[in-house]
């Protein structure tokens, strides 16, 4: 192995990532949609869509659709030579600038005069930002859409599927799967409807050197003398942001980046929801509780070293990614102090942090949607888990009974001390409290009730469960089925 130190050129591959330590991006768009390649892409589209623009204004000559035509796809560009250097200019537009200039001119002489007009390196490179941000946002829009098709099911199906509800990581009272289901589903619902609140407020960036468009002033003025400046420049605005399918902003915001933070805040929010519920999956799939499991297919959920392990790879690696959303969020808030009228390093720390959320954001979605959709539920294994605590599970709704007869806080105190009573002596807690209670001169109907509490279904411990599924699965249809006249998967299923 080469030491520290050692160019990596001299191992014999080229020096590119290939998602060696990502291994949840195999299989999503992430690459596809954050890499090197989709960054050089939305650079290019930014730069021709300003181009555009100028031409539907009277600014550049028609002739320069065709050029642009031709120069709309980025692959015919030296990505590993502008990569390279833009460490001269300290960001990646100037060289592309170059090149796309010597590109242009190879398809007809002058055209290079008409690429990057009245705009400055940031002004591509924010734009070139929210680009990426916009295909990454409907990227993860499809994700989470597939995925709160899947809870929905998993909520009506499940409503009365009981199972020990948990908190602190102990048994705590019965629950059903489906209403863990419609909780996820509800925390689902609420990122896609910010999600979709970002998306379509996204803005373009041009404002020239600084933020003045004093550049694009005085073009305008000399070459469409016959119409007032600021009417020009403005459908030069509102033309690039078109071209782009982003906002026109009513000023620059190269200070200004909140359209940044906002942007990070629902990256991390997709990449959350999508990590607590594979954190849930993997808690549930544990050893020892064993009520959910995912439907491994072969070659998947392996140990390098035991042979018997079927491990929840696909809740480990979303988990792990949506816990590195909250540093790379930190950093992209940091951004917002930004000085002057264009910053020194506040803009140029974005980058890799940004990305770096996206493709999180990105595979974590994907791969909780995939993981709901081979989700195997084992109902028969959460019954026999309410047994594991001798009836300690039921001490609530059985201190509830016995508040009607002794008021709450006896009956909590006489529950409370039989309960201990019971995890003592490794005895079920009916058998413990019906002994207290016969003791007591307590009379035969109480008791019944008591013992009732301890030997039905559960499903009556179940409260308001069924009623909250019901609310969440109506937020979904509206929002999920009904906005997007799709067919409903749960009158599908029925």
């Amino acid at each position: 192995m080469p030491e520290t130190g050692v160019d990596t050129e001299s191992w014999g591959w080229p020096t590119i990532d290939a998602g060696l330590l990502n291994p949840l991006g195999h299989g999503s768009r992430e690459a596809q949609l954050t890499s090197d390649a989709a960054w050089l892409q939305a650079l290019v589209d930014a730069e021709l869509a300003l181009t555009r623009a100028l031409i539907d204004a009277e600014l550049v000559p028609t002739w320069m659709t065709a050029v642009c035509d031709e120069l709309a796809n980025a692959a015919h560009l030296d990505l590993a030579a502008i990569a390279a250097q833009g460490r001269g200019g300290g960001n990646p537009v100037i060289p592309l600038v170059k090149h796309l200039g010597v590109a242009a001119e190879a398809v007809r002489a002058g055209a290079s005069d008409h690429i990057h007009v009245g705009a400055t390196s940031q002004d591509i490179l924010d734009t070139a930002a929210m680009l990426v941000a916009h295909r990454v946002t409907a990227e993860i829009t499809t994700q989470l859409t597939d995925l709160t098709k899947t809870l929905a099911l998993l909520a009506d199906e499940h409503r009365d599927t009981i199972m020990a509800g948990r908190t602190l990581g102990q048994q705590a009272s019965p629950t059903s799967f489906g209403f863990l289901a419609a909780g996820w589903l509800d925390a689902v619902l609420a990122v896609l409807r910010r999600l979709d609140e970002v998306h379509n407020a996204l803005p373009a960036q041009l404002g020239g050197a600084v933020g003045n468009l004093a550049v694009l002033t005085e073009i305008a003025r000399a070459r469409r003398t016959g119409t007032p400046a600021q009417h020009t420049v403005d459908e030069v605005v509102q033309g690039y942001a078109r071209h782009l399918g982003l906002v026109a902003p009513p000023l620059s915001w190269h200070t200004n980046r909140l359209s940044i933070a906002e942007l990070a805040g629902v990256l991390a929010s997709a990449a959350g929801v999508a990590g607590a519920f594979a954190l849930d999956v993997s808690v549930l799939s544990r050893t020892e509780i064993g009520e959910v499991s995912e439907r491994l297919g072969a070659g998947e959920g392996g140990s390098s070293a035991m042979p018997h392990k079927r491990n929840p790879v696909s809740a480990v690696l979303v988990v792990g990614a949506a816990r590195q959303a909250p540093a790379l969020v930190s950093t992209l808030l940091g951004s917002v102090l930004a000085e002057d009228q264009r910053p020194s390093g506040a803009w140029h720390a974005e980058w890799k942090p940004l990305r770096t959320l996206e493709g999180l954001a990105v595979s974590a979605v994907t791969g909780a949607a995939s993981l709901a959709a081979r989700l195997d539920v084992d109902s028969d294994r959460m019954r026999a888990n309410l047994e594991v605590t001798d009836g300690l599970i039921f001490s609530e709704r059985v201190t509830t009974i016995l508040a009607e007869a002794l008021g709450k806080t006896a009956a909590f105190d006489v529950v409370q001390r039989a309960s201990r009573e019971a995890f003592e002596t490794n005895r079920p807690l009916q058998i413990v409290l019906g002994g207290v209670l016969a003791s007591d001169g307590r009379d035969d109907a109480l008791l019944s009730r008591i013992w009732t509490a301890f030997t039905a279904t559960a499903t009556a411990d179940l409260g308001q469960s069924s009623a909250g599924i019901d609310r969440v699965l109506a937020r979904y249809r509206g929002q999920c089925v009904e906005a997007d006249a799709a067919p409903d998967p749960i009158r599908t299923a029925r």
